[in-house]
């Protein structure tokens, strides 16, 4: 089986540049995991979002931190069957894990949110991502599921590694989002799990982690909040394909897309 995972989708280019991809790829995958947690002009997803990141080809849709920009938004989530948030947050509802069956093969997906360097919402409001993932990888495997991916949505690398490591005999593959830049560290480890810190980001190539690089440097220069704007240039296109042996369950290859 060979599952693609595409990083922080952000606003429209990102959404062009998805589309393009996922029609291009769409013969050479069985599975595909996205980060829709940007989509929205870079803050959050809306059901316009949902519906067409799904459309498009994939099959799951994972979240983070920006779930809080789209307040009219609380009450959606749980009605998204193949959206999951975070399932350490507890301020919101929806779904604590995701479970698609697709050519006779159970997957399911957990999000997971970091605690440190994730703003004062966040941290207010989650309880330990170690203990959650715990009881998610529980229910996943009361239902008799053949492959478990985690999406940990976190700023510190140690924390993001620390689950890796923690996880490498208990599901078939972590990955980070959250910050955009993808790190070159992806590996196969011990137990066949695949696991990268983070695949980076779909989504304005010419801008500040998407933001408008204007802004961005304004705001670094008198530290004074500025109105948050997408750039919206032609996209890069950040993605990890993880090859897996259908008899083990177990990673056998692990490829970085940096276009």
């Amino acid at each position: 089986m060979k599952v693609l995972i595409i990083g922080d989708v952000v606003g429209r280019s990102g959404l062009n540049r998805l589309n393009y991809e996922l029609q291009k790829r769409k013969n050479e995958v069985d599975f595909c995991i996205v980060n829709g947690e940007n989509s929205a002009s870079g803050r959050g997803l809306r059901v316009k979002e949902y519906n067409e990141i799904l459309n498009d080809g994939a099959d799951v849709i994972t979240m983070g931190n920006h779930m809080y920009y789209r307040k009219e938004m609380a009450n959606e989530y749980k009605k998204l069957e193949k959206l999951a948030i975070p399932a350490n947050i507890t301020n919101l509802i929806g779904n604590k894990n995701v479970i698609v069956e697709k050519n006779g093969i159970k997957i399911g997906v957990i999000n997971l949110i970091g605690k440190f360097a994730m703003g004062e919402m966040i941290e207010k409001n989650i309880t330990n991502a170690f203990d959650v993932v715990i009881e998610q990888i529980k229910i996943l495997n009361e239902a008799k599921v053949d492959y478990i991916f985690v999406d940990f949505h976190a700023e510190a690398t140690a924390e993001k590694i620390a689950m890796g490591y923690f996880l490498c005999d208990k599901v078939n593959c972590v990955y980070g989002t959250h910050t955009h830049v993808q790190t070159s560290d992806e590996k196969i480890l011990d137990g066949g799990m695949a696991y990268i810190t983070d695949v980076g980001m779909t989504g304005p190539k010419d801008s500040v982690l998407g933001l408008k690089k204007e802004i961005a440097i304004q705001r670094f220069i008198t530290g004074e909040y500025l109105h948050y704007e997408c750039s919206n240039n032609d996209a890069i296109f950040n993605a990890i394909e993880v090859e897996f042996d259908d008899k083990t369950k177990k990673a056998i290859s692990i490829k970085r897309i940096n276009e």
